[in-house]
Order: C-alpha cells, then sequence, then structure tokens
C-alpha cells in the first residue's frame, strides 16, 4: 500500500506576521505539515523586549489580530494621559503569546533554530532548508530540510541600516535602559526622521542624562499626532472607510490644507470638537497645555516647518505619528537639524534658515530604516520589490513574503493577517493568481515607484492600509458589501466607525454585530462634508477612466 506523503509547509520567523500565518496555515492546511522556524527563544519578535516607556503609535483596537480580538475602540476620558488605548511596555509582547498560547500554535514553532538559506531543491519542486540548530541539539553540524512551500516572515527590522562616517557609531544595544553604561554627557546625533529616530532622539535628551541632543531629517516629516484635536481621540479613531473611499488624489489635494489648518488653529479645533472628558482629567490636561504659551507656540512652529517641509504628498509618504519628540522641541532638550553636509557629521543645513549649523557630535545614531534579509536568506538578487503586492512571487508560485507591507497610517500585524489569509488560500487552491501575473507584478512596481519615489522599494512594500486590504478582500470575497453586512445601517455604520480589519470578518454573525455596534467617533458635519465630496470623487474616477481610453485604470495599492 502506498503512503501518500504529507506536504511541507516552512514559515521562517515567529514575530506577529509569523505567528497569524502559522494560525491562519494550521486551520486552512489541515493535511499539511506546517514548521515554525524562530531564531530566538520566544514568539514576540521585535516587541518582547521594548524599551522603558515605550508606547505604540497604533491604538489596541486597530492593531489586534481580527481573529483575536480583546479590545473595543472605547477611550480612556483622562486627556491620553494614561495611553491606554495603545500598547504600552512589552503589553503587545504578552498580546501575541496569549495568541500563541490560545491558538496552541507553540508545538508547530521550533525555537532557536536559525535558518541560514533558502534554495530550490535541484531538478524539482521544493525549497532546501539550511538550519542552525540550537545551542545543546544533538547535531552541532548545519541541517537540511525541504518544504514544498515557504512563507518568509523575517521582518523589516532584521537588520539596521550603516552609514559611512568619521563620527563613531552608537549601537542599539547601548541605548537600551539596562545597559551598563548609560549614555550621559554625550553630544549625539541621531540620522533620521521616523518613529524609531524620534523615540532614540526624545529618550537620549531626557534632562537626567545631560546630553546634548540633534535630530537630523532629510526634508520634512508628516506628524500625525497620537492623540487628535478632534475629541481628543486617538487619530486612528477617525479614520474611516468613508473618508478611505475618496480618491487618493482628492486626499492628497484636501488633506494638506486640512493638516495645515488642524496644526495652525488647534485651539479652534479643539473647542468646535471637544472631547467628552471627566473634569478632573479636563482641568489637568488644561493646566499643562496652557503652562506656557510660547511653549505652546514653539511646539506649533516646529510642527508646522517640519510638516511643510515633507517633499510628497500627504498619504505618498509614511507618517510620523510619535510626536512626543515635539515636546523635547518645545522644552529645548532636542534640537532639528537638515541633512549633513560630509562624512564628518559636523556640519549640517539649517532648517530655520538658508544657512548651515555645526556640531561636534561624540556619536552618531544611524535611524534610517533597516535592510531587508532576504537577499542573505535567498542569495541573489531577490527582492521585496519582486514581490506581487508584496507577498506573492510571479515565478514561484510556492515563495510567499508576509509582513514587508509597511502602511503610510496603519500597522503592519494586521496587514499580515490578511496577507496570512490570502497566500494560505492561495496555497490550499481557494484562490488562483493571474496567468499574466509576471507582467503585473512589473505594472505595480512600476505605479509604486512613480508614488513612492523616495522609498527604499527593494526592502519596502509601502501601502495604504485599508485600501491596501481591501485589495487582497476582493480578492477573497471578503469585502464588506451590503449583502454581506446585512442592512443598511450596519453598513452605514461600518463606513463611518474606525477602520479596522475585522470589517472583512462580517460573515461571522458575532464579529458583525461587533463592529456594528462600535462608536462612532467622527463629527456628524464631518461625515456630511464626506459625503457630499462622493459626487466630486465619482466625477473624478470617471475622467480618469475616459482619460485611459475607457479602460479601467488599476490604482495604486493603497
Amino acid at each position: 500500500m502506498q503512503v501518500t506523503r504529507r506536504k511541507r509547509l516552512a514559515i521562517i520567523g515567529a514575530g506577529s506576521s509569523g505567528l497569524v500565518s502559522l494560525k491562519t496555515a494550521i486551520e486552512v492546511l489541515p493535511n499539511w505539515e506546517i514548521v515554525c522556524f524562530e531564531k530566538s527563544s520566544g514568539v514576540t519578535g521585535c516587541w518582547g523586549n521594548p524599551y522603558p516607556n515605550f508606547v505604540s503609535t497604533s491604538t489596541k483596537y486597530t492593531t489586534q489580530f481580527a481573529c483575536f480580538p480583546v479590545v473595543d475602540a472605547s477611550v480612556h476620558r483622562d486627556g491620553g494621559q494614561s495611553r491606554s488605548e495603545f500598547f504600552c511596555n512589552d503589553e503587545y509582547g504578552q498580546y501575541l503569546e496569549a495568541f500563541a498560547a490560545h491558538f496552541s500554535l507553540y508545538s508547530r514553532i521550533r525555537l532557536g533554530w536559525q535558518v541560514r538559506s533558502v534554495k530550490r531543491v535541484p531538478g524539482r519542486p521544493g525549497w532546501a532548508l539550511q538550519l542552525q540548530p540550537p545551542a545543546g541539539h544533538a547535531s552541532e553540524s548545519l541541517i537540511t530540510e525541504e518544504f514544498d512551500s515557504v512563507i518568509l516572515c523575517t521582518g523589516l527590522v532584521a537588520q539596521a541600516k550603516e552609514v559611512d562616517s568619521q563620527v563613531p557609531s552608537l549601537p542599539v544595544a547601548a541605548l537600551r535602559e539596562n545597559s551598563a553604561v548609560p549614555i550621559q554627557n554625550q553630544c549625539l546625533v541621531v540620522l533620521g526622521g521616523g518613529e524609531s529616530a524620534v523615540d532614540l532622539a526624545t529618550r537620549l535628551s531626557r534632562p537626567r542624562l545631560q546630553n546634548d541632543v540633534y535630530l537630523s531629517v532629510n526634508s520634512g516629516i508628516r506628524v500625525s499626532p497620537r492623540y487628535h484635536p478632534i475629541r481628543g481621540v486617538p487619530s486612528d479613531f477617525l479614520r474611516n472607510r468613508l473618508m478611505l473611499s475618496i480618491h487618493v488624489d482628492i486626499r492628497n489635494w484636501i488633506g494638506k490644507w486640512f493638516v495645515r489648518a488642524r496644526i495652525l488653529f488647534q485651539e479652534r479645533f479643539e473647542r468646535w470638537f471637544p472631547a467628552r472628558e471627566n473634569p478632573t482629567a479636563a482641568a489637568g490636561k488644561s493646566e499643562v497645555v496652557s503652562r506656557d504659551d510660547e511653549w505652546r507656540a514653539r511646539r506649533k512652529a516646529w510642527d508646522y516647518r517640519l510638516t511643510r517641509g515633507a517633499k510628497a504628498e500627504l498619504f505618498d509618504m509614511f507618517h510620523n505619528k510619535s510626536d512626543d519628540f515635539l515636546d523635547a522641541v518645545a522644552d529645548g532638550h532636542l534640537k532639528i537639524l537638515g541633512a549633513p553636509i560630509n562624512r564628518s557629521h559636523d556640519e549640517f543645513k539649517s532648517l530655520e534658515s538658508e544657512g548651515t549649523v555645526r556640531v561636534a557630535p561624540d556619536w552618531i545614531v544611524p535611524a534610517i530604516g533597516y535592510a531587508s534579509r532576504l537577499q542573505e536568506l535567498l542569495g541573489g538578487d531577490m527582492r521585496i520589490e519582486d514581490f506581487y503586492l508584496g507577498c506573492c512571487h510571479p515565478l514561484h508560485r510556492d515563495l510567499f513574503a508576509i509582513g514587508f507591507a509597511r502602511p503610510i497610517i496603519g500597522n503592519i500585524p494586521t496587514i499580515s493577517e490578511m496577507q496570512a489569509r490570502y497566500v494560505c488560500g492561495l496555497i490550499a487552491g481557494e484562490y488562483q493568481l493571474p496567468e499574466n501575473l509576471p507582467a503585473l507584478q512589473v505594472a505595480d512596481l512600476e505605479r509604486n515607484r512613480r508614488r513612492y519615489a523616495k522609498l527604499n522599494l527593494s526592502a519596502i512594500y509601502p501601502v495604504e492600509m485599508i485600501p491596501y486590504c481591501d485589495r487582497l478582500a476582493r480578492e477573497m470575497g471578503a469585502y464588506p458589501t451590503l449583502k454581506q453586512v446585512g442592512s443598511w445601517w450596519g453598513w452605514c455604520r461600518i463606513q463611518w466607525a474606525p477602520s479596522t480589519t475585522m470589517h472583512y470578518y462580517c460573515d461571522a454573525p458575532t464579529v458583525r454585530q461587533r463592529v456594528i455596534s462600535e462608536k462612532i467617533y467622527m463629527p456628524a458635519i464631518l461625515i456630511l462634508l464626506l459625503l457630499l465630496l462622493k459626487p466630486i470623487d465619482a466625477a473624478y474616477r470617471c475622467l480618469r477612466f475616459m482619460r485611459a481610453g475607457g479602460k479601467r485604470q488599476e490604482g495604486p495599492v493603497g
């Protein structure tokens, strides 16, 4: 009697993207042998040991997996003092551990196993993984195992980019709070304008350390407040499907003026759309805000200057929601510089004038992004830009990447959940890739190069979170249509409530009831204005269609 060999799937990495891929694969591929490899000793990825006082930039509600919700879109009315709507310290790491335990994932994860390379099996389908066993394993040499399909979940923070400089670079390990030698009484220049860069600069500029800290940015920064002046709620809770359904060109044009108005006239926004706080919290917040009008003016001036200096359109570059660094700037503890003039990193462009600023740094702290491990794993010239929709390789239909889609605004884990649902469905044969996939991938890459000209597409796949997830959902028949939601009123509430990937699970009654009952934070007047924009949006799309000669234009992925 011939025994049929079970097919094997390898998942590389057990961070957030790896865990949700593993959970999904177990459900969708019950007859497969599924193994997840993780080189560290835990399943929390980069979230397992964050720096003290860490606060996530996306809310718990929007970052939690749709298949494992633990919070709703409630707001703690304390003026944002507790940051309870966000994951703090190691809370997200705890969430991932609870996720792995709840779905019994640990038995499928090989902790301490490092994948050294992924290569085609010569002469037949499949992939050969070269594995480094953990210390104490029976085999001390490399082991090779073969798999039918591979999902890469190594993440975006595998390896920090280095900078060619005559000034020594400060290693990341030295910046941990529990480092044996704290960084004190030093002059430091942090390079970069992303969330990691501003967080590092803010921590290093704390007064008790007595450091002289500078943040060097090439141009401007799209700073989005964690808590919006409208209603005083997290900005995540004001982004809804109705707003994101407007064509990106229109959103870019209107959004540019709206953001500038929000900065310049923040006090008016707070009066027009007041937060519903308890009196004690509101009084405490007012006391802090009004402590020094000059301080607030400095903060607002830098917020506006950095926003105005951003080169790309509003929805075409990454937003920075770590806005606490503006407090350090207003306090005078952190100073903002332009791009460096030379490798000595002792002269920088000034953002306040046409001249330059001279600095004598003891250290530079490169925070300009991360290098992908794909080339190291796969060899050759394979990059994430070679993957259609950031997850499917057009030439290798059994090789996938999950967790490399980086949102302009949003979060990576829940995008990874949608990618995992799509990829595992492809492996199971539930969905089919188009025959002209190589041509579609080239066209997709060209669109991204035009829209995201300043971003490193070889390492990341930039998207707008909800439009991108909408596209995957349509491929899977999971888009939240009126028929799926079941009622006009429920469908309207989904358009107006905070956007979440739970909207793609409306076929489940419990999820449908949960998202329909969520609180709506966007003021009614703004909802009305967005509805009035819909005819303009339709006319603009029609005009683009006619200019394209009657051919449907596949818009940018998010």
